[in-house]
């Protein structure tokens, strides 16, 4: 009998979609299991400590939290194909792709869902309804899925999201779709043939979000067809490992992403960046919160304000690492990606206080 992983999460959850695709890819042999309330009150809670997906659980009985570590167990635990480009240029682009989409690119994935209620709100009270009570009546599913929609739908202005930023998180995610319209017309994954971590990621608030949710999925027809076949494929067990860019080099369909990147998410991910070394100077014994406060941050021609999510670190250290560490020759190359860039984009910042995961929190890595 086959050793089999179980994937605790949710049709409709971000970063559950990043996993299962990577398992996918993989060839992991999983079953899924719904994070529903009794999963999470008799399973879950017990050992993680708090109501969070997706978990992991492998054949071992261990369990596994955070979407990135658990992408990165995999690829330990299972190497022969590997879903990080070998080369520098490439596997840096595609760590600050990774990042970028799961910090960045879930914000406007988010307004798209609860900004369109007349369209979305039905499928997502039954949707949420479901997933916590799969065996209640339809009539209780709806109730409680009313409640978990209005207390997620609430969180919006915490992302930043309001009268002034809407308009330009139309524009930034109409553009991003467009552009990953263009290079999926060319290619099959983000860096070639075969699909890296950065892929999976996107999976979160392009399939989880933007594909399924009725709304953005009528917007997705209208402007990026190649984008839909690329969300069918990342759930698709592939044909063929096939193979990431033979040169090294960075597509030209990429660089509007990177643009924006470091325009708009560098400076709040090096602000976290600062903000988390403060508090860790002071409170360096315990957990890192989640949350830490406000930042001001811009979106197009806006400027408004968002609450620091202390995840952006954990996220961001690992491109500025790879690049910082890297050998002479390697950066030499990758300095060649940040100069097509442009406007001084660069990986400079010194991280203060590393972070990482214990025990399912976030902590100082000292």
């Amino acid at each position: 009998m086959l050793d089999i992983y179980t994937l605790y999460g949710a049709q409709i959850s971000n970063y559950t979609a990043k996993v299962r695709s990577c398992l996918i890819f993989k060839g992991v042999p999983f079953q899924e299991v719904v994070a529903s309330n009794a999963v999470y009150d008799k399973l879950l809670v017990p050992r993680i400590g708090y109501r969070m997906m997706p978990i992991l659980r492998t054949p071992e009985g261990e369990l596994l939290q955070d979407s990135t570590d658990i992408v990165d167990e995999l690829e330990a635990r299972f190497p022969v194909i590997s879903v990080y480009p070998p080369t520098p240029t490439l596997h840096l682009a595609n760590l600050l792709l990774e990042a970028y989409a799961h910090d960045w690119v879930r914000v406007p994935a988010m307004y798209y869902r609860w900004a369109f209620p007349e369209t979305n709100y039905e499928y997502l009270k039954a949707e949420f309804g479901r997933m916590y009570e799969p065996v209640a009546r339809l009539d209780q599913q709806l109730i409680i899925g009313d409640k978990s929609c209005a207390w997620t739908r609430d969180r919006l202005p915490s992302f930043g999201v309001n009268a002034e930023t809407v308009p330009e998180f139309e524009r930034w995610m109409e553009s991003l779709l467009v552009s990953l319209d263009v290079h999926f017309a060319e290619h099959t994954y983000l860096f070639g043939s075969r699909p890296a971590t950065a892929d999976f990621t996107f999976m979160g608030p392009l399939y989880a979000h933007m594909y399924r949710d009725p709304y953005s999925f009528a917007l997705m027809q209208r402007i990026c067809p190649n984008v839909i076949r690329w969300v069918e494929r990342m759930n698709s067990p592939a044909e063929h490992p096939g193979e990431y860019f033979a040169d090294d080099q960075v597509p030209e369909t990429l660089m509007p992403l990177l643009r924006h990147l470091f325009a708009e998410y560098v400076p709040v991910a090096y602000d976290t960046i600062d903000r988390v070394s403060d508090w860790i100077d002071t409170n360096y014994a315990y957990p890192i919160p989640r949350f830490l406060g406000t930042q001001e941050f811009h979106i197009g021609k806006a400027l408004a304000q968002r609450t620091v999510w202390t995840c952006i670190q954990y996220m961001f250290q690992r491109p500025l690492y790879f690049y910082q560490r890297a050998p002479e020759t390697s950066k030499r190359a990758m300095d060649r990606l940040l100069a097509r860039v442009g406007n001084g984009a660069n990986l400079k910042k010194a991280v203060r206080h590393p972070v990482r995961h214990r025990h399912y929190r976030l902590v100082a890595d000292i």
